[in-house]
């Protein structure tokens, strides 16, 4: 006679096995597919090819990796342009890097928010919040044309993070 204790035992496994979703690290393929999608496939390529955690990571812990160097790249781009309000002694230019400023504090905030919305698993929410933080940039952007040489380029590499993000997150 089988007692209902043995038999409950190799169920509840099978169960607990059927519960765990598997994590398989990004294929070739949905790389290619999602730098094509990006605004920059060139910069997606080497950003994914120059941090060996993505080499483990699946779309989920690949799209945590990026979107904790995102807030990295915000934070820095923010100190960055505090530090030329404070520099500059043109009351114009001082305009241009407040507004840069207050922008890149509300993408230091939205990449604050994906980091919750995907521990949750909301990954829309998540990918929302980075096309907030991506409009930030551009704004940035927009504003500052003509004003310090390397505030372009750390708004283009925010803008294509937040699009290697994007094609992450609409994978998920």
């Amino acid at each position: 006679m089988v007692s209902s204790t043995s038999l409950s035992v190799p169920f509840l496994l099978v169960l607990l096995l059927c519960k765990m979703s598997p994590s398989f690290a990004i294929t070739a393929s949905e790389i290619t597919a999602i730098c094509s999608s990006s605004r920059n496939p060139s910069f997606c390529l080497d950003f994914l090819k120059s941090d060996p955690r993505f080499a483990s990571a699946d779309l989920a812990g690949a799209a945590q990796i990026a979107i904790d160097v995102g807030h990295t790249k915000a934070t820095d781009t923010l100190n960055f342009v505090q530090s030329l309000v404070q520099k500059t002694t043109d009351p114009k230019l001082k305009e241009i890097f407040k507004s840069c400023s207050s922008n890149y504090e509300e993408a230091v905030g939205v990449f604050e928010d994906a980091k919750q919305y995907l521990s949750s698993k909301d990954y829309s929410g998540a990918g929302f919040a980075v096309s907030a933080a991506l409009d930030h940039a551009i704004t940035c952007n927009d504003d500052s044309q003509g004003t310090d040489p390397s505030l372009p380029q750390r708004n283009e590499n925010l803008k294509s993070l937040c699009s290697l993000i994007l094609g992450i997150t609409n994978r998920l």
